[in-house]
């Protein structure tokens, strides 16, 4: 509705004297604030789409609600659409503006007037983009979220039975204390999906998480789920990564060792003859090292095809030299030479002279 005065309020001064190129402008130019904050609301909208389908699922399971819904929809200016219709409409039209724009600059024949529809789409084009970005980030947050809230840490005695540990500090050592390093605003998932482990000579089946920081290797086992939305069902599979599933929210993940960060573990690639010798097909390695550079784990795995192995492969290599650059810029960065340590050396220089 606040859209649909802004564009009347823009309109009344302008339709009579300008072509629709002109008033385009004039809305998206020298109406830049209104345009910005409109935009930053469908965006908001958008963002809460989702949530909003899971409220309106809630609300549905109330008869009064029902009722009145139905009387609602009786109304003439629904026109026979559904609230769901209605509720998905802004979400579709936010996408259909750019669309909108080039038709305009295809019917406009005056080259200053093109070149200022131009400007108003790559406007809308880098608006989409924000959006898209959040929603990508959004996802990805809610997927952190989701597996932080099912993820089951071993404690040490579970890792390492046979190790002792003195009685006083049994009670304190029960629970692990990196129960809530999984969310981060700034983690992004690069990849996860079902590997096979060979760790003891046979396969055993783990859900491996990639991160943009470390690699989680876990086991997955069947928790008490929640009766899903019919409302949500088809938006989340629509936004889902391809290695997700849709009981993914019912899965407790059992941290199987510790995590490994990218910066202390190589990757060996099974050669087909290497393959051939030990019978492993689409196997790759990872040797992990201490910051000794001690070798203290290994970790063989097996992918279900050869196309899904050059998949992890990929993403590993990718994501372990992002992450080394990364390190080397921030935490390995070498502090500049400051001029009070300079003048520091040339006086010593010149004493021991």
């Amino acid at each position: 509705e606040t859209y649909i005065i802004f564009i009347k309020y823009c309109f009344q001064d302008l339709w009579l004297q300008n072509p629709a190129a002109t008033i385009v402008y004039h809305i998206y130019m020298f109406q830049s604030s209104e345009a910005d904050s409109v935009s930053q609301a469908y965006h908001c909208y958008a963002l809460n789409y989702i949530n909003a389908l899971n409220y309106l699922e809630t609300l549905r399971r109330h008869v009064e609600f029902c009722e009145f819904e139905k009387w609602c929809s009786r109304d003439p200016r629904c026109k026979k659409l559904q609230l769901t219709d209605l509720l998905v409409a802004p979400v579709q039209h936010i996408m259909k503006v750019p669309l909108i724009l080039k038709e305009v600059e295809t019917r406009t024949e005056d080259s200053a007037e093109r070149e200022q529809i131009q400007q108003i789409l790559e406007i809308e084009e880098n608006s989409i983009r924000e959006l898209d970005d959040k929603m990508k980030w959004l996802k990805n947050f809610e997927r952190l979220l989701e597996i932080q809230r099912n993820i089951v840490w071993p404690s040490v005695f579970e890792l390492d039975p046979k190790i002792y540990i003195p009685d006083f500090l049994k009670p304190a050592l029960t629970r692990q204390p990196c129960d809530r390093i999984i969310v981060s605003p700034r983690r992004q998932i690069i990849l996860e999906g079902p590997l096979q482990i060979w760790d003891t000579g046979k396969p055993q089946e783990m859900y491996v998480v990639l991160f943009d920081d470390m690699l989680l290797i876990t086991r997955r086992k069947k928790g008490l789920s929640k009766k899903k939305s019919s409302l949500s069902e088809n938006w989340a599979s629509s936004c889902s990564r391809g290695s997700s599933t849709s009981n993914e929210s019912s899965m407790r993940y059992v941290v199987y060792k510790q995590p490994l960060s990218l910066d202390r573990f190589f990757i060996h690639d099974v050669t087909i003859p290497e393959s051939a010798s030990c019978r492993l097909e689409a196997a790759f390695v990872l040797v992990s090292l201490n910051r000794f550079q001690q070798v203290v784990t290994i970790h063989t795995f097996q992918a279900p095809s050869d196309q899904t192995k050059q998949t992890w492969l990929l993403k590993l290599r990718d994501t372990q030299d992002k992450w080394k650059r990364t390190l080397q810029n921030t935490v390995f960065r070498s502090p500049r030479p400051s001029t009070c340590s300079i003048s520091r050396k040339s006086t010593t220089g010149q004493i021991i002279q």
